[in-house]
C-alpha cells in the first residue's frame, strides 16, 4: 500500500510539472499548423473553390435544357366535374444567344483566375504574418533574457556605486542616478514579460488557434541571402499575384462588355416536347411537336445600350487600374528589395558596434573600479552598451521582417 501510494503521488508530481510547463514550438511545426488551421487562409480557398464551380455553371448555356412535368386539372359545370391528368418532357437547345453563353464562360475562367491570384496573394500575407509574429515572439524571449541581464548589471553597477559613496570616492548624485537606472532596468523586465503574452495572442490567432497556451519557440525564423545587384523588376512584377489579379480583372470587365452587347443580337433556339393528357392516370393522349425560336430583340427601354455603356466603363477601368498595378508593384518591389538589403547589412553593422561597445565596456568598468576614469564617463560607456544590446535585438527583428516583406511583394512565401 505504502509503495501504491508512493507511485501515485509520483505521477500526480510529474503530471503537475508537465502541465505547468510551456508548449515548445518548432519553425517547422509553426508553418503546418498555419497551413491547415489559419481561418483567412480558409476562408480564401473556399473562395477559391467556389469561383472554379462557376466555370462548370457557365457551360450550362450549350447544353440542352430538359424540363418535365406533371399536372392535374379538375373543372366543370355546377353539379357535374371532370378531371384531367397531363404529363409532358419538353427539350431545348440554344443555338445563338448573341455570344453570351461564350462571354459567361469567358467572365467565369477570369473570375476564378481573379480568385486564384487572391489566394496566392492570401497565402504570401500569411507567410508574412507568420515570419513577423514568429520572429515577434522570439524577439520577447530574448527581451526577457537581456533584460534581466541588464537588471543584474544595473544591480552590480548601484552596489559598486553605493560601496565607494560610503568610502568617499563618489557623490550621492551617482548613487541616485545609479539606482535610478536599477528601477528603470525592472520596470523593463516587467514591460519584457507583458510584450511575451502579447506576441503570444498575435502568434495563436495566425495558427489559427481558439485556445492560447504558454508557448515556446526552439528555433529562429530561417533566413536567406538577398539576389545580389538587383536592378531589373519587371520580370519580378508581371509573375506577381497582383499583377495576374489585374489582367485577370480586365479579361473579366472584357467579357461583361460582350455579354451586355448580346442584348442587341438575335437569339436562336431549338425546341422539342412531348405531352399526354387524359382522364385516367396515367395519360395515355400523346402530342408532340418539334420546332425553332428565333427571337429578335426590337426595344428594350435603352437597357441594353446603357448596359453596354457600362460595361464599356468598367472595362476602361479595370485596364487603367492593371496598368496602375504594374507601374505600383515595380516601386515596390524596388522599394523593398532595397529594405532587405540594407536590413541585412544593418545586422553585421549593429553587431560590430555591439562587440565594440563589450570591449569597452569591460574596459571601462575596470578603469572606473581602479578610480581611472569618473563616474560620468563610465556611464556613457555602460549605457553605450545597453542600448546597442537593445539595439542589435530589435535590428535582428527587423532583418525578418523586411525580409518577409520582400517576399510577401512577390507573392511568395513559406505557405505551400
Amino acid at each position: 500500500m505504502k509503495l501504491f501510494i508512493l507511485v501515485f503521488l509520483i505521477q500526480i508530481i510529474a503530471i503537475s510539472a508537465w502541465a505547468g510547463k510551456p508548449e515548445q514550438l518548432s519553425w517547422a511545426a509553426a508553418v503546418e499548423e498555419t497551413r491547415k488551421n489559419n481561418q483567412e487562409l480558409k476562408a480564401s480557398e473556399n473562395t477559391l473553390y467556389s469561383t472554379e464551380y462557376t466555370i462548370n455553371a457557365a457551360y450550362s448555356g450549350f447544353m440542352p435544357q430538359v424540363t418535365g412535368a406533371l399536372g392535374y386539372n379538375n373543372g366543370g359545370t355546377p353539379g357535374q366535374s371532370s378531371g384531367t391528368y397531363s404529363a409532358s418532357l419538353t427539350a431545348t437547345e440554344n443555338l445563338f444567344s448573341g455570344f453570351q453563353d461564350k462571354a459567361r464562360v469567358n467572365q467565369a475562367s477570369a473570375n476564378t483566375r481573379v480568385a486564384q491570384a487572391t489566394f496566392q496573394s492570401t497565402k504570401a500575407k500569411i507567410s508574412y504574418d507568420l515570419k513577423t509574429t514568429f520572429s515577434g515572439l522570439n524577439y520577447a524571449q530574448k527581451s526577457i533574457t537581456l533584460s534581466e541581464t541588464i537588471n543584474k548589471r544595473r544591480e552590480d553597477n548601484y552596489k559598486m556605486v553605493a560601496l565607494r559613496f560610503q568610502s568617499g570616492q563618489e557623490n550621492k548624485g551617482s548613487v541616485l542616478l545609479s539606482k535610478a537606472y536599477l528601477n528603470q532596468a525592472s520596470y523593463e523586465v516587467l514591460q519584457a514579460k507583458n510584450n511575451l503574452d502579447f506576441y503570444r495572442i498575435q502568434l495563436a490567432k495566425v495558427l489559427g488557434r481558439d485556445i492560447i497556451n504558454d508557448l515556446t519557440l526552439t528555433e529562429q525564423v530561417p533566413t536567406s541571402t538577398p539576389p545580389s545587384n538587383l536592378k531589373n523588376f519587371e520580370s519580378l512584377a508581371v509573375s506577381s499575384p497582383a499583377h495576374t489579379q489585374a489582367v485577370a480583372q480586365e479579361e473579366a470587365a472584357d467579357a461583361a462588355v460582350t455579354l451586355a452587347r448580346g442584348g442587341f443580337f438575335p437569339s436562336l433556339s431549338l425546341n422539342g416536347s412531348t405531352y399526354n393528357q387524359d382522364s385516367t392516370w396515367f395519360p395515355q393522349s400523346n402530342h408532340w411537336s418539334v420546332g425553332a425560336t428565333l427571337s429578335i430583340p426590337l426595344f428594350s427601354g435603352f437597357k441594353d445600350y446603357y448596359s453596354t455603356k457600362s460595361s464599356s466603363e468598367a472595362y476602361a477601368s479595370a485596364s487603367a487600374n492593371r496598368h496602375n498595378t504594374d507601374l505600383l508593384a515595380l516601386v515596390n518591389l524596388s522599394q523593398y528589395y532595397k529594405g532587405y538589403v540594407e536590413a541585412v547589412e544593418k545586422v553585421k553593422v549593429d553587431d560590430s558596434f555591439l562587440q565594440a561597445a563589450n570591449a569597452r565596456a569591460e574596459i571601462g568598468r575596470n578603469k572606473y573600479k581602479n578610480g581611472l576614469i569618473t563616474f560620468d564617463e563610465w556611464d556613457i560607456i555602460e549605457n553605450d552598451l545597453i542600448t546597442r544590446e537593445k539595439t542589435f535585438l530589435q535590428t535582428e527583428r527587423d532583418r525578418i521582417t523586411a525580409e518577409a516583406a520582400w517576399e510577401q511583394v512577390q507573392g511568395k512565401g513559406v505557405i505551400p
